[in-house]
């Protein structure tokens, strides 16, 4: 049972990374196909690499979607600033909760809690003063030489696409990714339950909220290969033996929720070729529809 909810959790989670792209885009591209764009870059972000699944992302809405680069990148960006607050609301709650206990972790709890909303306030800072401080970025970029790479360019264009939307649509832009974001995170930790359920660990929701926490933000580290393979089960056994799981114990599960994680997005795949079929039948009921 705990198997079958996982996969429909990982489903659910899926469905609500699109919807928050396909509404932060303004319904430039229709639901449908942003899910598929999504189930793509799942794919490549846990087969390949993190930032082979961001490029797919935006490569994939500018040639089939004919989205342009800045917007594609800037929704990207707001998305994931959403991310980043939710993950900080979680880690702030269940950090309160479980203080007791997170000795070690304190400081760099402490620390992580800190420097989130800097990163908001540096957000603001875009907000207001826009262009200049555009200009200064771009500056920056060109005299350090950091501009030819492809990463900080992404970077630029979205910044770009930042700095020429009005502030309220800008906030109200932030407002939604930050509600779906919250949804998306309930959803992980669900997820994240319902695998650990899976292998027969009964561990506190307050635990598993704390854990998946760091999770997320240890998934974002640029530097991960194969979805983070090594570093996100190195970190769960670490994260979860704090709490007094055993290292063995967890070692084998963070490998079986590996496989679980493996199979979900191939049975994800699945969506691609029924979409294609969809999309012929819908063209061909058009043309028919014209000919009468």
């Amino acid at each position: 049972m705990w198997l079958a909810l996982s996969f429909v959790f990982f489903c659910l989670m899926t469905m609500m990374k699109a919807m928050q792209y396909h509404i932060l885009s303004g319904g430039q591209a229709a639901y449908p196909r942003v899910l598929s764009i999504v189930v793509v870059q799942n794919a490549v972000t846990n087969f390949i690499a993190t930032g082979a699944g961001i490029a797919s992302y935006l490569t994939m809405f500018r040639m089939d979607e004919n989205v342009k680069v800045t917007k594609a990148a800037g929704t990207f960006v707001i998305a994931k600033i959403g991310d980043l607050i939710a993950v900080w609301c979680t880690l702030l709650v269940s950090s309160a909760i479980l203080w007791g206990q997170i000795v070690t972790l304190r400081v760099i709890t402490i620390t992580m809690l800190a420097i989130v909303p800097l990163a908001i306030g540096i957000l603001w800072i875009v907000i207001v003063l826009r262009q200049k401080f555009l200009t200064a970025i771009y500056t920056l970029a060109n005299r350090t030489g950091l501009g030819r790479f492809s990463f900080v360019q992404r970077f630029l264009d979205a910044l770009q696409f930042l700095a020429e939307q009005e502030g309220d649509m800008l906030v109200g832009l932030l407002r939604t990714a930050v509600i779906c974001s919250l949804v998306y995170m309930a959803l992980t930790m669900a997820w994240s339950f319902a695998n650990l359920r899976a292998y027969s660990l009964a561990i506190p929701i307050s635990t598993v909220i704390f854990v998946s926490s760091w999770m997320q933000f240890i998934s974002w580290l640029p530097i991960q290969v194969f979805g983070g393979l090594g570093v996100m089960e190195t970190s769960q056994i670490y994260l979860f033996s704090i709490f007094g799981v055993s290292v063995t114990q967890m070692a084998t599960v963070s490998v079986g929720i590996r496989v679980i994680l493996y199979l979900s997005n191939l049975f994800s795949l699945l969506y691609l070729p029924l979409y294609k079929l969809f999309q012929r039948k819908e063209t061909s009921l058009v043309v028919k529809d014209q000919n009468d």
